[in-house]
């Protein structure tokens, strides 16, 4: 069995007159003034060139992007409404499935 530094034993505390450990003294740090949301905005004057940086770098981004042609773009969309259709008779035959069987258990 393993002893704590700070745990006491038969004979050690106030009670028997032994030494106790010298009171340790704790510091706290200054709190900071909380700063509202509005101060952390940046200067009017600021606004612009950031907004003007981020318009030229969103153009610089589409201009990187690879769009699709109309053939890939027909050939997805009939992918995608096939899946609906599919996905739409499977569910509802499902519906129809359960609401029968329902229908039998509660007469």
């Amino acid at each position: 069995m393993k002893k704590n530094k700070g745990s006491k034993t038969k004979g050690q505390g106030k009670e028997s007159g032994g030494t106790s450990s010298p009171a340790k003294v704790v510091r706290l740090k200054s709190a900071k003034a909380k700063r509202s949301w509005t101060d952390r905005l940046p200067a009017i004057g600021q606004w612009w060139s950031l907004a003007l940086q981020f318009l030229a770098e969103a153009w610089q981004e589409l201009k990187k992007v690879v769009w699709p042609g109309r053939k890939e773009t027909l050939g997805t969309t009939a992918v995608v409404l096939f899946l609906v259709i599919v996905i739409a008779s499977f569910l509802g035959l499902v519906d129809m499935g359960l609401s029968a069987l329902v229908k039998r258990v509660v007469r």
